[in-house]
């Protein structure tokens, strides 16, 4: 294992020619394997936020560098890209581990935002609020789940599902909502704030993550699910004479309702104009995020039936670049 390490690095999906790779790497997979000589060497899937590259190599492998790589994650490859078998892989020469801490970002498919500032954006919305009910309720849930909140996936495919996504969709379906506000100023502007932050909150738990992307359903998130886990949130972070409040049974309400149908799996359907407004811009901003996800893998011209939107897709010339 040597000390090498170069900050500015070639993204895997750039990689179609035999060439040198020096760059951090996710081990996304990792087996070991005994040549026909008898000598062990480790097959590997080396992945960086852009893509996957499997049936990597390293020869020669000892007890040390196995128990080193099964412990460790993130490596920095020092390696020979080849063509063969019909894919690109990479011979790895020697490798070193991070003397700090890598931006998981780079590694990890990721949302293309300022996880801090956005963040720091709602956070400012969260204390104009007016309400001090609402207020305390919400500067407490993201006291608790703030830091999880802007590093997880909203998902694990169709919408937000990557990296930051959870933090991403909750600032668009904020940009939304109150767009519409200002037209339906009945709408209660902090409860619209509270409850879109509230609304997909217990997706932290809901879902086991690794580096901040769903895989799998939690036991919580198996049995319960994000709404039935948010819906009695808001009571822990006021009075108990609050918790009884007008303010928090219309929080709740939103949580509850905020699928929509009782088929999409809102317990409730919404009945207030603050739920109908978070339940479509949650609705709108998923739909049309997907929609665009499939669009930047096309063509102009170019139409498909895409499978995992459940929708026809055509993309025009007139289409922006993604």
């Amino acid at each position: 294992m040597q000390n090498h390490y170069k900050k500015e690095c070639k993204k895997m999906n750039l990689i179609n020619q035999p060439e040198q790779v020096s760059q951090y790497c996710l081990v996304s997979s990792l087996a070991l394997r005994e040549a026909k000589n008898g000598s062990k060497y480790l097959e590997l899937t080396l992945s960086d936020k852009t893509a996957s590259v499997p049936g990597c190599k390293l020869w020669n492998v000892t007890k040390e560098i196995w128990e080193v790589l099964q412990k460790n994650e993130v490596i920095f490859v020092n390696g020979t890209a080849d063509y063969y078998g019909g894919k690109y892989k990479i011979t790895i020469h020697d490798f070193s581990l991070p003397p700090e801490s890598v931006d998981m970002s780079e590694l990890v498919p990721s949302e293309p935002i300022d996880v801090d500032a956005v963040f720091n954006e709602i956070f400012a919305l969260v204390y104009q609020m007016e309400n001090p009910i609402l207020k305390k309720a919400t500067i407490g849930v993201l006291g608790e789940y703030g830091e999880s909140f802007k590093v997880v996936s909203a998902a694990k495919r169709m919408h937000h599902y990557k990296r930051g996504g959870l933090l991403r969709h909750v600032k668009e379906m904020l940009d939304l909502a109150l767009f519409v506000q200002k037209m339906y100023p009945t709408a209660n502007k902090d409860l619209l704030i509270a409850g879109i932050i509230y609304h997909d909150i217990m997706k932290v738990e809901e879902y086991q993550y690794s580096n901040g992307l769903a895989e799998d359903f939690s036991k919580k998130g198996f049995l319960f699910g994000h709404i039935f886990l948010g819906a009695e949130l808001p009571k822990k972070y006021v009075s108990e004479e609050e918790a009884n409040s007008e303010e928090i049974e219309m929080l709740q309400h939103i949580i509850l309702s905020h699928h929509g149908r009782l088929e999409w799996g809102s317990p409730v359907e919404p009945a207030t104009i603050e739920a109908i407004i978070v339940h479509h811009v949650d609705n709108l901003d998923a739909k049309v995020y997907a929609f665009s996800d499939e669009l930047s893998h096309m063509e102009p011209g170019e139409k498909q039936v895409s499978q995992n939107i459940h929708s026809k897709v055509y993309k025009s010339s007139l289409n922006n670049s993604l």
